[in-house]
C-alpha cells in the first residue's frame, strides 16, 4: 500500500524505502539505549569501586544504574554482598523502582551478612507506615522473607499491624507473612496468636483476603499441632467468597472447605454450593470442588447419594477432552476415586474413557485401568470388543497392557474366558511379537480356569519355537503349563518340550532353573517310575553345579521330603495341591486407611503418586540457617526405605513362624555355599517346615552315584565342613566436624556409649583472635527426646587452643518429634550469638541396654503394626552379636526361610520388631513399630551406616 501511494505521488521509491530503513535503525538503536540488557554484559575490572561511587554519588539515575548492575550480577551468580552497606542505605528513598530494586537485593543478601542486616529493620518499620498501600505490603512482604534469627523478633509489631490494615492488598500480604513467619519460628507465631488474626481474616470482607487466610492456615494446620475450629459459619462464608475469588484462590477456599466433617443436614448444602464449581474452565478447580463433595457425600445418606452421581460424572467426563496432561491428573485421582465408590459411572459411561488414536501411551494406559474399574457384567461385551482392537496396536507398552487387560476380563468374568482365550490364542499363532505377553496371560488365566487345558496348552506347544524363544519372563510361563499340565494323557509332546529345556539346564538364567525344578517334581509326582531319571538329572544338577543359594535350597528341600516316607505322602498338595485364587491387577484393594488419606488428597501430587504425601515430601521442621545447602540432599532421603504401608512385606502373615517354630538360640554364623548339606543326626532344620517333629534324615553325599535307587544315590555318606565366617574388624571412629568457622568456634563431637550412660562429647576449637567463654548448650526437640543433664561450665578457650566437653545425655520418654530426625543443638558463648548444629545419634546409642524381648507376645504384636523395608548391600552373618551390641535383643529364627527376628526399644520408650534375611549378597530388613516415625528414614539410616 505504502509503495502504491508513493508510485501515485511519483517519489522515488527506493529512496523512500532507504529514508524509512534509517528510522527504523535509529528506532531500533534508541530502544536498546533505553533497554537494560546492557547491564548484564561482562563486568570489567575495578568495576566494584565504581558502583560504590555510584551508590553514595547523591545523583538518583546513577544510583538507579548501580543498583541495576549489581542486581544483574547477582542475577549471573556473581557475589556482591560486600556492597551490602552501601544499598541499604539507598533503602530510603522515595523512587518506586528504586526501592523494589533495594529491597530485591536485601532479600537475597541478608544471609549473607546476618550482622549487617540488622540495619534494614529501621527502613521496614518506617515504610510498614508509609502513606502508600504499595510501600507497606513492600516493606512487610520483603522483611517476613529474610529469614535471619535477629530480624525476626522486629517483624511482630508490623506485621500484627498489616493484618488489620485499611487496604485488603496489604492485609492479603500481611496473611502470607504470618505463614512465613511459621515456617521461620513456629513458636514465636503461636506466642504472638498470630493464629487468631488469620481465623479473623478468614472472616474478611475481601474475598482474595479470605482466599490467602486460609491457605496460609490449611498449610499451618498440616504442620503443626494446633487445633482451630472449623464451624459451619466458616464454611457458610467461604462458600459465599467462592464466586469473587480468582481460580486459585478458589481452588485453596474449596481445599480448606473439604477438611470440614459436615453433618449429614450440612453436608447436601456444601455439595449444592459447590456444584457449580465442576462447570469452571480450570480443571484444578474442578478437581478441587471434585474432592470437596466426597469429603460431603460421605455424610449423605445413601438413598440420596444416587442423586448426587448424574451431577458429578458430567464434568469429569467433559475433562477427557482437555490436553493429555490434564487427562492423565484426572484418571490418576479418578482411579482413587473409582477405589472408595465404585458405582458412581454408569455402564454407558464407560464409553468416554475409551482410547483414541491420538492419545500419549501414558494416557492410554491409565484409561485402560479405569476401564478395567468400570468393568461389569452388563458393559463387558463392548469393553472385550474394544480391548481386541487394541491388540493391533504398534506400541509395545500399550500393547502388552492391553493384553494384560484382555486377562483381567476373563479372570473378573467367567462367561468372557473361552473368549479370551480364543483371542490370546489368535494372537499367539499370527503375531510373534507378542509371545511373551500373550503366554504370561494364558498363565494366569489356566491357573483360574484349569479346565480350559485342551482348549490351550497343545497349541501353544505347536506354535513356540524352542530355538528361537530366549525370554526369560515367557520361558517361566511356558514351563509353568508343561509342569501344570505335563504327565496327563495325550501330553507327550509337552514331555518331549519339558526335556528340552532339561538338557539346557546349565544355560538358563536362575528364574527358570526354578521353574524347571518345580516342574520336574510336578512330574514325578503324577508319575514317579517314568520320571525317576528326569527329576533325578534336574536335583543333581542343582545341588552340585549350582551357586544359586536359592535354587540349591529348593532342591536340597524336595530331595529330603522325598527321602521321608511322612513327609512324602504331603508333597502333592504342597506342589500340586490346589492354589489361591488369582485376582486381576485391578481388585487389589488398599488398606482403608490409606485409601480415605488418598481421598482427602485428591488434586495433588499423592493422588497422583497414589502414596501418603509423608512418604515423598521432605520432612517439615524448623528452619536453620544451614537449611538452604541442605534443600538438595534432602530430597534423595526417602529412595532408602519403602514409606509406611505402601508396599506390603513379600512375606504373607501366615508364613510367621509361630513362637513354637522359632528355635531359641544364638544364631550362628552362615558357612560359605557348599554343594551339599552336612550329614548329621537327629532334626534337620527344614523339619520345622511341617511342625511333626524332628526325624533322621541321611545327607546326601558329593560323591557320584553308586547306586542304581533313586534316593539312595543322593543320601550317600560324606560331609562337609564349612569355612567359619570372617571375624569382624572393628575401627575406632573419628570425631565428625558439626560445625565450621561460626565467628572462629569450630566443633567436632559425636554421641558415644558409657556404661548405661550416652554422652555427647565434643571438642570445640577457637580459630579466632578472642577468648571465648560463657558457654551454654540446648538440645532442640527430637525424635528421642533427648536432652542434656549437665551443664557447659568453666570452658574458657584461649585463641588458636581448644578444649574438650562431656555431656550427659537423657531421653524423655514417651516423647515423639518425627519431624525432626537429627539431634539438633544450639550453642553460644560470651557474644551471645547462637549457632545450630546437627549430630546424629548411632544405632549403638539409640536403644536401651536393659530391655528384655518379650518372646510370648511376639508374634502377636508383629502382625498388627506397620512395617517398613530395607536392605544393606552385603551379607551380614553375625548380625545377632552386632546388634546385641546396640540394645536389640534376639527373639528367635525360623530356619525354613532363614528368617530371624529381633526387638529393641529406643531410649524414649518406643518398641521396634526387626526381621533380617540373608539374600544373595545383601541383607533384607522388614521392621515393624507402633509408631510409623521410628522405621522410616531415621531407622533406615541409623542401620546403614551401622553396617556401612
Amino acid at each position: 500500500a505504502t509503495v502504491s501511494v508513493l508510485y501515485w505521488y511519483r517519489v522515488p521509491v527506493m529512496e523512500v524505502t532507504a529514508r524509512i530503513a534509517g528510522k527504523l535503525h535509529q528506532e531500533i538503536q534508541k530502544r536498546t539505549k533505553k533497554s537494560d540488557a546492557k547491564f548484564f554484559s561482562t563486568t570489567k575490572r575495578g568495576e566494584a569501586h565504581e558502583l560504590k561511587e555510584d551508590l553514595n554519588s547523591g545523583d538518583k539515575e546513577r544510583e538507579k544504574n548501580a543498583v541495576k548492575k549489581i542486581i544483574a550480577s547477582m542475577t549471573l551468580g556473581r557475589d556482591v554482598s560486600n556492597l551490602f552497606t552501601d544499598v541499604v542505605k539507598l533503602s530510603r528513598t522515595r523512587n518506586m523502582e528504586l526501592k523494589k530494586l533495594v529491597y530485591l537485593y536485601i532479600m537475597s543478601n541478608a544471609k549473607l551478612q546476618r550482622d549487617k542486616a540488622i540495619l534494614t529493620v529501621n527502613t521496614f518499620v518506617h515504610d510498614s507506615q508509609h502513606d502508600n498501600a504499595t510501600i507497606r505490603a513492600l516493606a512487610i512482604r520483603t522483611m517476613l522473607c529474610i529469614r535471619v534469627g535477629n530480624i525476626t523478633d522486629h517483624c511482630c509489631a508490623p506485621l500484627r499491624s498489616a493484618l488489620s490494615d485499611k487496604d485488603p492488598y496489604v492485609r492479603k500480604t500481611a496473611v502470607l507473612g504470618v505463614l512465613k513467619l511459621f515456617h521461620t519460628n513456629p513458636k514465636l507465631c503461636e506466642e504472638q496468636q498470630f493464629i487468631a488474626g488469620l481465623q479473623k481474616a478468614a472472616a474478611d470482607k475481601v474475598a482474595s483476603v479470605v482466599a490467602n487466610a486460609v491457605l496460609a492456615l490449611g498449610e499451618i494446620l498440616d504442620n503443626s499441632n494446633i487445633s482451630v475450629p472449623i464451624t459451619m459459619t466458616l464454611i457458610t462464608r467461604l462458600l459465599n467468597a467462592l464466586p469473587e475469588c480468582t481460580e486459585w484462590g478458589q481452588v485453596s477456599l474449596l481445599d480448606f472447605i473439604a477438611r470440614y466433617r459436615a453433618k449429614p443436614e450440612d453436608a447436601e448444602f456444601i455439595i449444592n454450593r459447590t456444584v457449580p464449581r465442576l462447570q469452571h474452565s480450570n480443571p484444578s478447580v474442578v478437581l478441587s470442588a471434585i474432592r470437596c463433595i466426597f469429603k460431603s457425600i460421605s455424610s449423605v445418606p445413601d438413598d440420596k447419594k444416587r442423586a448426587f452421581c448424574p451431577r458429578i460424572t458430567p464434568p469429569m467426563i467433559s475433562l477427557m477432552s482437555r490436553e493429555p496432561e490434564i487427562q492423565y491428573i484426572l484418571l490418576r485421582n479418578l482411579e482413587v476415586i473409582l477405589r472408595g465408590y465404585p458405582n458412581i459411572f454408569t455402564a454407558k459411561e464407560i464409553k468416554a474413557f475409551f482410547c483414541k488414536f491420538t492419545d500419549p501411551s501414558y494416557v492410554k494406559i491409565e484409561k485402560l485401568k479405569v476401564i478395567l474399574r468400570l468393568l461389569s457384567e452388563k458393559n463387558a461385551d463392548v469393553v472385550l470388543k474394544e480391548l481386541e482392537e487394541y491388540c493391533g496396536e504398534i506400541d509395545p507398552a500399550f500393547l502388552s497392557a492391553a493384553i494384560s487387560a484382555l486377562g483381567a476380563v476373563a479372570i473378573r468374568l467367567d462367561r468372557m474366558a473361552k473368549r479370551v482365550m480364543s483371542i490370546l490364542t489368535n494372537m499367539l499363532v499370527n503375531n510373534l511379537a507378542v509371545q511373551v505377553d500373550v503366554l504370561s496371560t494364558l498363565k494366569n488365566i489356566l491357573r483360574k480356569y484349569p479346565q480350559l487345558f485342551e482348549d490351550c496348552v497343545p497349541l501353544v506347544i505347536e506354535t513356540v519355537d524352542l530355538e528361537s524363544f530366549d525370554n526369560e519372563h515367557g520361558k517361566c510361563s511356558y514351563i509353568w503349563m508343561l509342569g501344570e499340565f505335563g504327565g496327563r494323557p495325550n501330553t507327550e509332546e509337552a514331555r518331549a518340550c519339558f526335556e528340552y529345556y532339561i538338557d539346557n539346564f546349565s544355560e538358563q538364567p536362575s528364574s527358570v532353573k526354578l521353574i524347571i525344578l518345580t516342574a520336574s517334581v510336578k512330574y514325578f509326582l503324577r508319575s514317579s517310575k517314568e520320571n525317576e531319571c528326569l527329576l533325578n538329572s534336574v536335583l543333581t544338577q542343582c545341588t552340585e553345579n549350582e551357586d544359586d543359594p536359592d535354587l540349591r535350597d529348593r532342591a536340597y528341600m524336595y530331595w529330603r521330603m522325598l527321602s521321608n516316607d511322612k513327609h512324602a505322602g504331603k508333597m502333592s498338595n504342597l506342589v500340586i495341591g490346589s492354589k489361591p485364587p488369582i485376582r486381576d491387577g485391578s481388585e487389589n484393594e488398599m488398606d482403608l486407611s490409606r485409601l480415605n488419606e488418598l481421598l482427602n488428597s485428591l488434586n495433588t501430587v499423592a493422588a497422583v503418586y497414589q502414596k501418603p504425601a509423608a512418604s515423598f515430601l521432605p520432612k517439615y521442621g524448623l528452619y536453620t540457617e544451614d537449611a538452604d545447602a541442605d534443600d538438595d540432599d534432602d530430597d534423595d532421603e526417602y529412595d532408602s526405605a519403602s514409606p509406611v504401608g505402601s508396599n506390603p512385606s513379600p512375606i504373607a502373615e501366615s508364613q510367621i513362624p509361630e513362637p513354637e517354630e522359632m528355635v531359641e538360640q544364638e544364631v550362628t554364623p552362615v558357612p560359605e555355599p557348599i554343594p551339599e548339606p552336612p550329614a548329621k543326626s537327629g532334626a534337620s532344620e527344614l523339619d520345622f517346615l511341617f511342625g511333626d517333629g524332628p526325624t533322621t534324615v541321611p545327607a546326601p553325599a558329593p560323591a557320584a552315584p553308586t547306586s542304581s535307587g533313586f534316593l539312595d544315590d543322593i543320601f550317600g555318606g560324606g560331609s562337609s565342613t564349612p569355612a567359619p565366617a570372617p571375624a569382624p574388624t572393628n575401627t575406632a571412629p573419628t570425631m565428625p566436624l558439626l560445625l565450621t568457622n561460626a565467628d572462629g568456634l569450630n566443633i567436632n563431637g559425636m554421641y558415644k556409649r558409657v556404661g548405661s550412660s550416652i554422652i555427647l562429647s565434643l571438642i570445640l576449637s577457637n580459630s579466632s583472635q578472642r577468648v571465648m567463654s560463657n558457654f551454654a548448650v540446648q538440645f532442640n526437640t527430637n525424635i528421642l527426646g533427648l536432652k542434656n543433664e549437665n551443664l557447659m561450665q568453666g570452658i574458657v578457650i584461649n585463641p588458636g587452643a581448644s578444649a574438650a566437653c562431656d555431656l550427659t545425655v537423657v531421653s524423655v520418654p514417651g516423647h515423639v518429634i518425627p519431624q525432626h530426625f537429627p539431634s539438633q543443638i544450639a550453642i553460644k558463648n560470651d557474644a551471645n550469638v547462637p549457632y545450630y548444629f546437627a549430630c546424629e545419634v548411632p544405632l549403638s546409642c539409640a536403644f536401651r541396654q536393659d530391655s528384655v524381648p518379650d518372646q510370648g507376645n511376639f508374634i502377636n504384636t508383629w502382625k498388627t503394626l506397620q512395617e517398613v523395608q530395607f536392605f544393606v548391600n552385603k551379607p551380614l552373618h553375625n548380625i545377632t552379636e552386632n546388634l546385641k551390641g546396640c540394645g536389640i535383643n534376639f527373639v528367635g529364627r525360623h530356619d525354613a526361610d532363614g528368617a530371624t527376628y529381633f526387638e529393641g526399644i529406643t531410649l524414649n520408650g518406643v518398641k521396634i520388631l526387626f526381621e533380617t534375611r540373608v539374600v544373595d549378597t545383601r541383607t533384607n530388613f522388614c521392621v515393624r513399630s507402633e509408631n510409623p516415625a521410628y522405621i522410616g528414614q531415621w531407622l533406615t539410616e541409623r542401620v546403614q551406616q551401622f553396617f556401612a
